[in-house]
């Protein structure tokens, strides 16, 4: 309890009188006053700082672990987008080349239908003078040195010739050293030039066999 001040005698006027008083404890009665908190054994301050640098320890710890797994999972970022651009430069190359490799086996197909086709065309054409003509001089060629040669036609071939007085007939002094057989073992539209080296092959499945081993190698 705070006590009364009695009896205060001073000839100074009242608003210019100053008590010094003190702390608000120093009122308090004894039992009243708050206890002061009792001084830290040297034992309990040396917990107290193990207890403190533990935290601090542990705080350091937990940053530095989060600090490497940030840079692991950065890592593990960049790996997975190296080995991802990689497969994918992979897959383009695989692609690319199984693109030219198709088209060239496309190339290949498109030039032995066309042969095929262009056979096919021929075949289908009648047995003509000029066609039958053009075969032999395209055989001759390659014997015009020779001093005697043998043509082996179709008998309905070499009867053409003759109907149409073909010019490959006449008795030219150039022609007087071909002779014209029948041969029915050969196919009409082609022939089998025969001379002193050899026999040279212008029958007609066989050009159209070469041209397609030709086109397919």
């Amino acid at each position: 309890m705070v006590k009364a001040i009695d009896n205060i005698i001073t000839g100074a006027p009242l608003r210019d009188i100053r008590l010094a008083i003190g702390p608000a404890e120093a009122l308090l009665p004894d039992s009243d006053r708050p206890e002061e908190p009792a001084a830290l054994s040297l034992e309990d301050q040396l917990h107290e700082s193990e207890e403190r640098g533990y935290s601090r320890g542990r705080d350091e710890t937990v940053v530095k672990y989060e600090e490497k797994l940030q840079a692991l999972r950065q890592e593990l970022e960049e790996t997975q987008h190296k080995t991802v651009g990689e497969r994918l430069d992979t897959l383009e190359n695989n692609v690319q080349e199984q693109v030219q490799k198709r088209l060239r086996e496309l190339e290949g197909e498109l030039v032995e239908f066309a042969a095929e086709a262009a056979i096919r065309l021929v075949n289908d054409l009648p047995i003509s003078t000029e066609i039958l003509e053009a075969s032999i001089l395209d055989a001759l060629k390659h014997c015009e040195n020779d001093i005697e040669v043998s043509v082996h036609l179709n008998p309905a071939d070499l009867k053409m010739l003759k109907e149409s007085e073909s010019e490959l007939l006449s008795d030219s002094p150039h022609q007087r050293r071909v002779r014209y057989l029948k041969d029915e073992e050969v196919s009409r539209g082609g022939c089998l030039v025969e001379t002193r080296c050899g026999v040279i092959d212008g029958r007609r499945e066989t050009r159209e066999k070469l041209l397609m081993e030709t086109v397919k190698a």
